[in-house]
């Protein structure tokens, strides 16, 4: 049962980490620079996993380790990209010249 929960968990880092790397640079650092946004993206897989697996103890067990990965996924991301909050760029590992974020 554990097994399930903790692969499930890792799917979903996986899914929502290349749901990031999809986004142009610019918005990505927006998103990730902005404490509502990354919000609103952890309630949106919340809620989503929830309304997949609703009825099952182990589908809520999946949903909830889903919403703890997506903290673990948008702080790993931060540090990963870097961010944008205002017009202050705050780099990562990954750097982004000026055309990139134009």
């Amino acid at each position: 049962m554990i097994d399930a929960v903790l692969l499930f968990g890792l799917m979903n880092v996986a899914f929502e980490f290349v749901l990031l790397c999809m986004v142009k640079p610019r918005t990505r650092l927006r998103v990730l620079g902005s404490k509502a946004a990354t919000h609103a993206m952890h309630i949106v897989f919340l809620m989503v996993n929830l309304m997949i697996h609703w009825g099952t103890l182990i589908g809520t067990m999946s949903a909830v380790l889903a919403f703890i990965s997506s903290l673990f996924t948008v702080f790993i991301a931060q540090r990963l990209f870097g961010t944008v909050v205002g017009t202050t760029y705050t780099t990562g590992l990954i750097r982004y010249s000026a055309q990139e974020l134009r």
